[in-house]
């Protein structure tokens, strides 16, 4: 037996509680328990690392939510994931109060005009942003959308946002069938639920090609204004939020990042750039590939008035930082085409461009580790100053 599948099998042996689930799900106002009444889930990988919920007795269904759900890139969990679809994995046995799933299912199968849907979680992992997914499925097991479910005041915030980003979106006729639509925002329990589109099922390339290329230009140049870049959002919001999050900061990092701010300030402040929006979160697994190309996800992060190149910056640096695989930057001429298309003659300006993009998402990583100090970790934060000290102390890497 693969020692992978072994650690897992083990896992959910040892598996006696459900701590993550419960904190997932309790929220929501779905009761979960062990034994009981209610309606049967499976949870995925494990009681001791619940991840999923899928309705007890439904192959087809778990093999749906998880080719939707789940898109590793990782040679882990892409085991993971083949052994849950062809149900090597038992998954623990829970119940969910069946009222509580009833109320959602039917007020998703309202908004999508369905006679009935099936309702299939992704809890997320912990933190001060945590948002449950819940996964639409018809009675033969097709995708229908997705709901991101917000309970806390931090993630209501991003659903909210994601509602008007996509809403923004439509205006980019060039975007249309690459992104989500909006089909509903309503309250549920508390809860503050954002329905939107599935997309095609196929994950998206690991690496960038001419469609990530595509997209990243078509989301770029319908939103682009020309300003310096002391003027521009980005610089407003990178350095009120190092201001607030100074106290809370040890020195040495604190530090770090009032001088990469002053570098960017001298070297790009007076520059007149065209700014715009940017996913800032584009990565791999938030990819799809269909019929009009790159299909793109979870814009609850995204932002106007950002710099040229972000997110394929981005993606390149956080796969290679995450999973230890790839080039942790876009090849030169990958970018300089870019570049081109979006900023012509600007390839002096490329460090700045990449310092710039290195501290907005240090800046955004470290507000949500300050915000949930004990939920997820901050490898990812720490590995990011990291780029940015040896940005500003070893020079710059493009």
């Amino acid at each position: 037996m693969p020692a992978g599948l072994e650690r897992l099998l083990r896992r959910e042996r040892e598996g006696r509680t459900l701590p993550e689930v419960t904190s997932g799900l309790k929220e929501l106002g779905i009761p979960v328990a062990l034994a009981g009444e209610g309606r049967e889930y499976r949870a995925y990988p494990s009681l001791a690392k619940v991840r999923w919920l899928f309705p007890a007795g439904r192959r087809g269904i778990r093999r749906a939510g998880m080719e939707a759900l789940f898109h590793p890139v990782t040679a882990r969990g892409r085991l993971l994931k083949s052994l849950i679809s062809a149900g090597v994995l038992p998954g623990g046995r829970v119940f969910l109060e069946e009222d509580a799933v009833g109320r959602l299912e039917e007020e998703m199968a309202h908004h999508l005009t369905e006679p009935e849907v099936r309702a299939v979680f992704y809890v997320g992992t912990p933190g001060a942003y945590r948002k449950v997914t819940a996964q639409a499925l018809s009675e033969n097991d097709r995708v229908l959308a997705f709901a991101r479910i917000a309970a806390s005041p931090r993630a209501r915030e991003e659903v909210e946002a994601e509602h008007h980003n996509l809403l923004r979106l439509e205006g980019a006729r060039a975007l249309r069938g690459r992104v989500p639509e909006a089909l509903a925002l309503f309250d549920w329990q508390g809860c503050r639920v954002l329905v939107t589109s599935a997309g095609p099922p196929r994950a998206g390339p690991r690496d960038l090609r001419r469609e990530h290329l595509s997209f990243c230009r078509d989301l770029f140049l319908p939103f682009a204004e020309h300003r310096t870049f002391n003027e521009s959002p980005l610089l407003s919001r990178m350095s009120e939020k190092a201001g607030r999050l100074a106290s809370r900061l040890d020195g040495r990092l604190s530090s770090l990042l009032e001088r990469a701010l002053d570098r960017l300030r001298r070297d790009l402040g007076e520059v007149e750039l065209p700014l715009s929006m940017a996913h800032r979160d584009f990565a791999p697994w938030n990819t799809r590939l269909g019929p009009q190309g790159l299909f793109v996800f979870d814009w609850d992060g995204a932002q106007e008035g950002v710099t040229p190149l972000y997110d394929a910056f981005h993606f390149c640096t956080v796969r290679s930082l995450l999973t230890g695989k790839g080039a942790p930057l876009p090849d030169r001429r990958f970018l300089s085409e870019l570049l081109d298309g979006t900023w012509p003659g600007a390839i002096e300006h490329l460090p700045s461009l990449y310092l710039a993009y290195l501290l907005d998402v240090t800046l955004h990583y470290t507000e949500a580790r300050v915000a949930a100090p004990q939920a997820g970790d901050s490898d990812l934060r720490d590995r990011l100053a990291g780029r940015i000290e040896a940005f500003l102390y070893g020079g710059s890497p493009l």
